[in-house]
């Protein structure tokens, strides 16, 4: 005779159906939120028993964090979903319902603003390199090539008509003569050669009283000026401001740039480091305490888990799946001699 043939009507065959019909029914009936609560007792009970060092090392969280945040593949799905997500993201209704204030209230924005403000080696570092950029220079270039040259245009139309424009000409002819182009060049070149040079001590000025201005009560008064005349405006407004397609290709470009980032020695050991501060601290501490601290209660516990488990279980036992999973975890056991010698079946 098989073993097979030996449990077949035997005493631990009935047990372990009345069993497994038992488990069905509290797992399928209007007492499965007092089973959860039940079982999730039990655990809290042991878990308090349990620091975070008798049940993980900092070793192995370091291998778990770092193999799903930078080592796994993934799938390459993954960037059309990104982009579908992006499309229903930019489409949705709500942004026509929702105004900049909503998102970011007063009090927020001006304490925003008064930290942004207090950044003076930021400021200063911005501010510097901005005034020293060739591009901003040769833009002040520009408009102070553009004055003059409208200038010397309108007084020469206007030079026997005007008070002073004889006076104004002779002005405007030294400073030509004085910005006479080298052989070769224009004399529009010339002009722009001039002002050049003469802009840039401008510039190291502008930048103290761009620096002062930063700092002055008045540039405040006016960001929070610029918030209120614009915080009433939906954020469909300024959505707008980029086409979906623009949206679609920046979270793309963020998804490709996320996964260069996550292969960086950089992105690694930060996180390595805020694991390791976290288990430092937490190393000795019960986990029902770490549960505690992070915000996780037990009765948050529990209506999450009837948030899912109800529909679970009716699809599982729809599709006849509920009674052979529970089966296959206690079968081996009933099968077993050791369960045939306490039921004498053996």
């Amino acid at each position: 005779m098989t073993i097979k043939d030996a449990f077949a009507g035997s005493k631990a065959e009935a047990l372990l159906e009345a069993h497994v019909a038992w488990l069905v029914a509290r797992w399928d009936s209007e007492g499965l939120e007092d089973e959860v609560g039940r079982r999730l007792d039990a655990a809290l009970a042991v878990a308090d028993q349990l620091k975070l060092e008798d049940v993980v090392t900092l070793r192995s969280i370091l291998q778990t964090a770092i193999g799903y945040a930078s080592d796994m593949t993934l799938g390459g799905a993954i960037p059309a979903l990104v982009g579908d997500i992006a499309t229903a993201l930019y489409e949705h209704p709500v942004h026509e319902k929702t105004r900049l204030e909503q998102l970011m209230p007063d009090k927020q924005f001006e304490e925003l603003l008064d930290k942004v403000l207090e950044l003076r080696e930021l400021r200063e570092a911005v501010v510097h390199e901005s005034v020293s950029n060739p591009i901003f220079a040769n833009l002040i270039t520009e408009l102070l090539y553009s004055g003059v040259r409208d200038y010397v245009a309108t007084s020469t139309k206007f030079a026997g008509r005007l008070p002073g424009a004889k006076s104004a000409m002779k002005f405007g002819k030294a400073f030509v003569d004085r910005a006479r182009p080298e052989l070769g060049n224009s004399l529009e070149d010339g002009i722009k050669t001039y002002v050049n040079k003469n802009t840039q001590t401008s510039l190291n000025a502008s930048e103290r009283y761009l620096l002062d201005a930063f700092e002055s009560d008045e540039f405040r008064q006016v960001v929070l000026d610029l918030w209120d005349e614009n915080k009433h405006l939906s954020v469909a407004s300024v959505r707008d401001f980029a086409g979906q397609l623009d949206i679609e290709e920046l979270f793309v470009i963020g998804y490709e740039y996320w996964q260069h980032l996550r292969q960086t020695p950089l992105y690694q050991q930060l996180i390595e480091s805020g694991i390791e501060v976290f288990y430092d601290t937490y190393r000795k501490t019960p986990l029902t305490e770490i549960l505690e601290d992070i915000g996780v209660t037990r009765d948050m516990m529990v209506r999450d888990a009837m948030r899912f488990l109800p529909k679970i279980v009716r699809a599982l036992r729809k599709k006849g799946l509920l009674e052979s999973a529970i089966r296959q975890q206690l079968e081996d056991f009933y099968r077993s001699d050791a369960a045939a010698a306490v039921l004498n079946d053996r």
